[in-house]
């Protein structure tokens, strides 16, 4: 009897606790939805002046209009695409070689390869930025994604995932005489789009949202990506927040459609192969 009042009133309680947490998350976001319609005066007043105040549309035409956003967007796709795309094959190639190229000490040239994941990425922002002036790709939307075409973390996700692929698919495939190259592209990838799915995610989000390293070896506006694109934005705007609100809401678009859409693969591909 005890147990069948007591669940309901658990559930209760969780499903309250849950929702407040949501809102949690949810607020900045939230905030920053609502402002982008709300005037500069109606964001400073408080809470009452933000959710109730006078709806405007006049933000977005201004902070596209006002900023180089239209170009720092096209910017950011090409950035995002390039650097997603090389990630991808690099680390799939690597972890092939690793697992299926039977090379001689491949398990100490995957703790060489996981290094950087022990390493703060800051440690190596002199040396690529150093880099990235001598070959003359300073200011440059190359400049932005050449250092981080292979992506440990993910090289890591595809060895996991190659190395509990089933050994007998694979003799398989060997004794009916498919080759490297068909086995990778018709077995092994086909079969792994979990996986797959979450590195292409997860590099893309990264890509996307990174600020430190463009704002660092980019110089003009139209070279910049759309996060630093932002900072510029609000330099411009002084204490027109709703204008600057606006054009965080164009920049994080994007990311939350990539995790709406890509949230079942990032499920499964990163627990996939916890519990065997």
């Amino acid at each position: 009897m005890k147990n069948n009042l007591r669940s309901p009133l658990a559930s209760t309680f969780m499903i309250i606790w849950l929702a407040l947490v949501c809102l949690c998350v949810a607020f900045p976001v939230i905030y920053a939805v609502i402002g982008s319609f709300r005037t500069s005066g109606d964001i400073t007043a408080g809470m009452q002046s933000l959710f109730f105040g006078d709806t405007t549309g006049e933000n977005y035409p201004r902070a596209w209009e006002q900023s180089s956003i239209g170009t720092q967007l096209i910017n950011s796709v090409i950035v995002t695409v390039c650097q997603t795309l090389g990630q991808f094959i690099t680390s799939v190639m690597a972890a092939y070689a690793l697992v299926f190229g039977r090379v001689p000490g491949a398990q100490k040239m995957l703790i060489f390869f996981l290094l950087p994941m022990m390493i703060p990425s800051e440690v190596a922002v002199i040396g690529n930025y150093l880099t990235v002036r001598e070959l003359g790709l300073y200011d440059t939307v190359i400049g932005i994604f050449i250092p981080f075409v292979a992506n440990s973390f993910t090289l890591f996700l595809f060895y996991q995932a190659f190395k509990d692929f089933p050994k007998e698919i694979a003799e398989a495939t060997r004794l009916e005489g498919v080759g490297p190259i068909q086995f990778l592209f018709q077995f092994l990838l086909p079969l792994n789009r979990p996986v797959c799915m979450t590195a292409l995610v997860t590099s893309a989000i990264a890509a996307w949202n990174g600020y430190m390293w463009p704002l660092l070896i980019t110089e003009s506006a139209s070279s910049r990506t759309i996060q630093p694109g932002i900072k510029s934005l609000a330099d411009e705007a002084s204490v027109d927040v709703g204008l600057t609100l606006a054009g965080l809401v164009i920049a994080v678009i994007p990311t939350v459609l990539l995790v709406v859409f890509g949230q079942k693969y990032l499920t499964r591909g990163l627990t996939d192969g916890a519990v065997k």
